[in-house]
């Protein structure tokens, strides 16, 4: 471990006014860095991630670059039951140390703070195995880490839905609201193939009731009303958002509910990405994350999501920037503040001069250091 730093030289091309949620007071005594004339931009804040899960889906994958739809996969029991019944097979330990692998994955790629959702079990006793596996990687994992649980992802083809929708109620959410890992949110799959709006509703008064902070994830294929619910609800989040449209973007603006927005998914589904330019453009708080998982978005790097979002999503440099750190981390409810000289914090030193070099590079470039409450780890 190295010894902390005070930051210093944030002027000109340097100074990124922008918060990523994660700040710590003054150090004494500590040494001073540089940055002599390198980009230095807060940590990235992914706000969405299915981090636990076990097996592959590279033929899903495969097949849908032949042309076949991933609801047409899903339809046929492949997508999430497939995962389902991966991640049932394996052990604890075999979970945790996969969720360590690509959380070091992700730090190497310049995120310091990961969202782990555990929304692959669909049963009491793999769901409890997901967050078990979460808590035994946490003790390794160097990021700061905020946990979802999101048993309502599908319905499991071991029962239908009524009893799920009782067991999600009456078990499976109030076992992760007490579990030690400390779950601090509630997720839900809105969707033609999954829960439809009656049951979204329930599912997050059901979170809300046992202190659970509801998400959703809201119109990625079908527009159904999940956008609107979540804002009368007060969820934290609405993900996805690849079918939404102007009625969606007002509700959110005038609402407390972050857009999160996932080009990694888009680009992995080759679909139309999310309309984020109209989002902003409406008064939406708009925030960035990967959706990494097995299916749909096997991405690990935010970098990647930052280029993705200027390239495809028409975003500007620093708005994208915002968006993967200060905004990601509203959609988390995490506190923000900014990055100033004599303050660790969460940051990352990039080999490039200014936030166009980084969209540029976007494919490749990662940070030549990553500080975590000013510790350096990468």
């Amino acid at each position: 471990m190295h010894e902390p730093f005070n930051i210093v030289g944030l002027n000109g091309s340097n100074s990124i006014g922008v918060a990523n949620g994660l700040f710590c007071k003054p150090i004494e005594n500590a040494d001073e860095l540089n940055l002599n004339g390198r980009l230095l931009t807060p940590g990235f804040v992914d706000c969405h991630t299915h981090l636990v899960w076990a097996g592959s889906r590279a033929d899903e994958y495969v097949q849908r670059c032949a042309g076949v739809d991933y609801l047409q996969i899903a339809k046929q029991g492949g997508g999430i039951l497939k995962t389902m019944q991966q991640t049932r097979s394996a052990t604890i330990n075999e979970l945790a140390e996969s969720v360590i692998a690509r959380a070091e994955t992700m730090l190497k790629n310049g995120t310091t703070t990961i969202e782990i959702k555990a929304s692959y079990g669909l049963s009491l006793e793999a769901s409890k195995k997901e967050l078990d596996a979460v808590q035994r990687a946490k003790q390794s994992i160097r990021q700061n880490v905020i946990v979802t649980f999101m048993g309502a992802h599908a319905f499991p083809p071991e029962m239908n839905s009524e009893n799920y929708m009782r067991l999600l109620e009456q078990e499976l959410i109030p076992m992760a609201a007490d579990h030690p890992v400390g779950v601090k949110f509630n997720d839900c799959f809105c969707e033609q193939t999954a829960f439809n709006l009656h049951q979204t509703r329930k599912v997050m008064q059901a979170g809300i009731q046992h202190g659970l902070t509801p998400k959703v994830h809201a119109d990625e294929f079908n527009v159904l009303g999940a956008v609107e619910l979540a804002c009368e609800m007060g969820a934290a989040s609405c993900d996805h958002l690849l079918a939404s449209g102007s009625r969606q973007f007002q509700t959110l603006a005038k609402s407390n509910t972050a857009a999160v927005v996932l080009p990694c998914t888009a680009f992995y589904l080759n679909k139309p990405y999310a309309n984020a330019r109209a989002m902003i453009d409406a008064g939406c708080v708009v925030a960035l994350g990967t959706d990494y998982n097995p299916g749909t978005s096997m991405i690990g790097s935010m970098t990647f999501a930052f280029g993705l979002a200027v390239n495809k999503m028409r975003l500007s440099p620093h708005e994208a920037l915002i968006a993967a750190t200060e905004n990601a981390a509203k959609a988390l409810r995490v506190e923000s503040g900014k990055i100033e000289p004599g303050f660790p914090a969460d940051f990352c030193i990039w080999p490039c001069a200014n936030l166009d070099e980084l969209a540029y590079q976007f494919v490749h470039i990662q940070p030549e250091s990553v500080y975590i409450k000013g510790e350096r780890v990468v």
